[in-house]
């Protein structure tokens, strides 16, 4: 199947930027569109920071240093974004209007053969699709954060057999490694079995029954992980972990599936994790990754 040249991300927050970053050092022409210009900037920065970061622990060739900026370009109209590319990768925040908003938005202005994914933690493609105009061409796809080798893949009652050909490929061809899950469900497969942790995880600390920093170290100890389910809550943001658990409750109306106090009072002190500088842990260099941190917690 021929390989995608060129992509357009609608959304340069956390994930957005990701993707981008995993399109250009696999040289995939990347344009980058945010509502807010500045954004769009910093996430510009972010990506370099990150492949200078990989470059210089002999992680990436020395060559991406330059080739890989110069295939990102910074579009200041959704409309030039989507013009002239193979795909659109929609990473807005996990709002299900705003996303059907700016399907809508972009519509008119993509080429006939141009697919679209959305890169959501827990809709479903059903509730999507129709707003796409093309649902035949339309897929779900979930990124991790850097470093994470997987992306599920999601398929949808309407969507064409080609397309979640395209998108298994498409993800192997940035060197990632497609999960495919067959039958659509709320939060995909892994992160399903990701947000059972992440909803425990968040019961225990609004209790009180232990410090984000022993819940950690115990998960650390017990799995032998570089880090625990709060510090990659931090890496994720708490505002997105907020919208995702919102996602659930509307679904349910279960009040266990309801953002947690203690999650609503971090994000009102500005504590949205690694993108503010502080959440559970304090950034750049967070308490777990201390020598000794494991052992004594301190």
């Amino acid at each position: 199947m021929k390989k995608i040249e060129k992509v357009a991300v609608i959304g340069a927050g956390t994930m957005g930027r990701r993707i981008a970053f995993q399109c250009l050092i696999n040289d995939v022409s990347t344009q980058l569109f945010d509502i807010s210009p500045e954004a769009a900037r910093d996430a510009q920065d972010a990506v370099k920071v990150l492949i200078e970061e990989r470059v210089s622990h002999g992680r990436l060739p020395s060559r991406l240093m330059h080739s890989a900026p110069a295939l990102l370009s910074i579009c200041h109209s959704l409309e030039k974004c989507v013009s002239n590319v193979e795909l659109v990768i929609e990473t807005v925040s996990e709002d299900l209007d705003l996303k059907r908003d700016v399907f809508k938005q972009m519509l008119p202005h993509l080429g006939k053969d141009t697919l679209i994914g959305t890169n959501t933690s827990s809709l479903k493609g059903s509730q999507l699709a129709d707003s796409t105009g093309r649902p035949e061409k339309f897929f779900n796809f979930n990124f991790g954060p850097p470093d994470d080798p997987k992306v599920e893949v999601m398929s949808h009652p309407q969507i064409d057999k080609s397309t979640i050909e395209a998108a298994m490929n498409f993800v192997e061809q940035i060197h990632l490694i497609p999960i495919l899950v067959k039958k659509e469900i709320m939060g995909y497969v892994t992160n399903r079995i990701w947000r059972a942790v992440k909803k425990e995880v968040l019961f225990l600390l609004n209790g009180g029954y232990a410090t984000a920093e022993d819940i950690d170290r115990g998960w650390m100890l017990e799995w032998g992980t570089s880090m625990g389910p709060c510090g990659f809550m931090d890496i994720i943001g708490l505002d997105i972990i907020r919208d995702v658990e919102k996602v659930y409750y509307n679904a349910s109306k279960d009040d266990s599936d309801n953002p947690p106090e203690i999650l609503l009072e971090m994000i009102s002190q500005g504590r949205l994790g690694v993108k503010s500088g502080e959440g559970f842990y304090k950034y750049p260099n967070p308490a777990y990754k201390e020598p000794g941190w494991l052992k004594h917690g301190k």
